[in-house]
């Protein structure tokens, strides 16, 4: 009974610990995503690039406080990708580059909404 109780602690422990993750994740993601689609692309579109820069360099920053607690929950290589996109995305918006720009924040966009859905606890990701 004893070895049954500790297993069961130790489940909900984890379960308990991907909730509170799981949580903090959607907010963070949903909030880079957010940002990008609300404020940078349209900074691009209109050519407001001082007001693009900081913006991204806020994101940029963001992300890389996020990554420090993700790397824990999701694949190196995904967030690989997404570190190199918004490099990317970085250099076009400083070079005042609005097409490759829109491109890479668009591109940077879809793989957050894909690394966030492919990583989250449900049936179709675990079968």
């Amino acid at each position: 009974m004893r070895s049954f109780l500790i297993s069961l602690l130790c489940l909900l422990l984890l379960l308990g610990t991907w909730s509170v993750y799981s949580n903090y994740s959607d907010k963070q993601i949903h909030g880079f995503i957010d940002s990008i689609d609300n404020n940078i692309i349209s900074d691009v579109e209109n050519a407001n690039w001082k007001q693009a820069s900081d913006q991204f360099k806020e994101l940029e920053d963001n992300w890389h406080e996020y990554k420090k607690i993700a790397c824990f929950f999701f694949s190196t290589d995904k967030l690989n990708d997404a570190d190199f996109t918004i490099a990317r995305a970085k250099y076009y918006i400083k070079c005042e580059d609005d097409s490759n720009a829109t491109g890479e924040l668009s591109c940077l966009k879809e793989q957050l909404k894909f690394l966030h859905d492919n990583e989250s606890l449900s049936l179709a990701n675990l079968f």
